[in-house]
């Protein structure tokens, strides 16, 4: 009880302290005027608890996901025709893996056309596409330098030679480091047949988890990204929040004015704005696709900066539209798709950053009674990383626990990394931060890693038998 108790005390200090109400307690307690801090204190720590309050269903999501099941679908006929469509920019080093890997599918073969652009390339991305079967285009534009442009001149092309609504079900955008799973299209027909979703995605895991700590760690964010929000969305059947490639859409999105989603992170735009204009988007956890990791700093920094820069950009572009959309017709889908992708660590880092600039200026100008002092400014920086790296532990453990039979990384790789998992979670609020300041241009990505989709099946398939042995 006593324990107990010295809890409760300890949480009622923490709340006094952080909403600036012991400042303001203390003042009136003294018949004294209240301390500018407190009301700073209070309007921060109120704007931080207004935000939380509004977000905390995220925190379910993650229980959920831990907990729960990504729901199963029944076999429909394969009788669908799928068109794959794959913005290239010089990946002759990994394009070919991946058609290979796609007419190795056990869906049949003459329901599914491949579509690539050449996008840029200086290498022979399209030669070798074009040998093994692909419908090949080119860009050759070099203002225009990203995915999204990429897609919109194939998309555009496409539609010159062929009927986007009519000639296919559904187009699957894949990227050309990506290795589908042999049923992959398979499940997602199951899907898209006993669903009335507009657009959906599949379980995203990686080819080189193992290559260094580097690729292990954007790995694990991965695999967070579907405990902490696509597998609960898909349990409570609400609209994702999409990234990454492994899209799939319904012909009618891509014929109603074809691609038209060209920011540095063309798929985030994409899904608020399918949100926005009530399509549904879903998700399906039997469709497996493998992707490759950064496996340098340099190409992590480039790769994070870019998507830090394109979440500020979509939302400034969409949120707007998309909380109107809310009032207008409100859903739980628009509020929840607000919130998921409203850059609250750039927020929160710099709501902290500034609060601490003001109290450094109320130090300078009315001294003690500004109730500043530098102890209290190096226990914020110490607790913001410190809480950053031991908070991004404990969800990283839980990450992996829950998605062990998808972790293609040996045991005691994982006991070895697992203390530098965290340091995403450190550094991220600063990509978040750096982003309102540096605009990234789209610059390439050498992707290496080559393994079918059969190696990594049967990889994965040794790993949980092992496992299996061992319990």
């Amino acid at each position: 009880m006593e324990f107990l108790n010295a809890v409760w005390e300890a949480i009622v200090r923490w709340v006094y302290g952080f909403f600036g109400i012991q400042i303001i307690m203390d003042a009136l307690a003294k018949n004294e005027p209240i301390p500018v801090q407190g009301y700073l204190q209070a309007i921060f720590g109120g704007i931080v608890a207004l935000l939380g309050i509004l977000s905390v269903h995220r925190f379910l999501y993650f229980i959920l996901g831990v907990f729960g099941r990504s729901p199963k679908y029944p076999e429909a006929p394969k009788d669908k025709r799928y068109a794959f469509i794959i913005a290239a920019w010089n990946e002759e080093k990994v394009i070919g893996n991946l058609i290979k890997d796609i007419r190795a599918m056990d869906y049949p073969q003459d329901l599914i056309e491949i579509f690539v652009v050449a996008d840029n390339c200086t290498d022979k991305t399209g030669e070798i596409a074009a040998s093994l079967g692909a419908h090949v285009y080119y860009h050759d534009c070099k203002s225009e330098h990203s995915k999204g442009y990429g897609l919109r001149s194939l998309v555009s092309q496409m539609s010159k030679d062929i009927d986007i609504a009519k000639d296919f079900y559904a187009y699957s955008i894949l990227d050309a480091d990506n290795v589908p799973a042999p049923d992959y299209l398979s499940k997602i027909n199951n899907y898209l047949q006993a669903t009335n979703v507009d657009e959906c995605v599949g379980y995203r895991n990686s080819k080189n988890l193992s290559e260094n700590w580097i690729s292990a760690m954007c790995g694990v964010q991965n695999y967070g990204h579907c405990v902490n929000g696509l597998r609960p969305r898909a349990i409570l059947d609400v609209s994702q929040e999409m990234y990454g490639p492994s899209t799939t859409l319904r012909s009618y999105i891509l014929a109603d004015g074809g691609w038209k989603w060209v920011s540095l992170t063309e798929d985030l735009e994409m899904a608020i704005d399918l949100t926005a204009r009530g399509y549904k988007t879903g998700y399906t956890e039997e469709a497996v696709f493998y992707e490759e990791q950064p496996n340098k700093l340099k190409l992590l920094w480039r790769q994070r900066t870019r998507w830090s820069r394109g979440v500020l950009i979509a939302f400034k572009n969409y949120g707007g539209r998309l909380l109107k959309s809310f009032f207008k017709k409100p859903s739980w889908s628009k509020y929840d798709i607000f919130w998921q992708t409203f850059p609250i660590s750039f927020v929160f880092f710099w709501m902290g950053f500034l609060y601490q600039i003001i109290s450094i200026i109320l130090f300078l100008f009315i001294g003690n009674s500004g109730y500043f002092d530098w102890w209290t400014f190096g226990n914020y920086v110490i607790t913001l990383f410190a809480g950053s790296y031991v908070s991004g532990f404990l969800m990283n453990l839980v990450v992996i626990i829950r998605e062990w039979k998808h972790f293609l990384l040996p045991f005691w790789k994982t006991l070895l990394y697992i203390f530098l998992f965290p340091l995403y979670n450190v550094v991220d609020p600063i990509f978040s931060a750096l982003s309102a300041f540096i605009n990234p241009e789209w610059k390439h990505i050498d992707h290496h890693f080559v393994k079918n989709a059969k190696d990594l099946a049967a990889e994965e398939a040794a790993k949980n038998n092992a496992d299996e042995k061992c319990d």
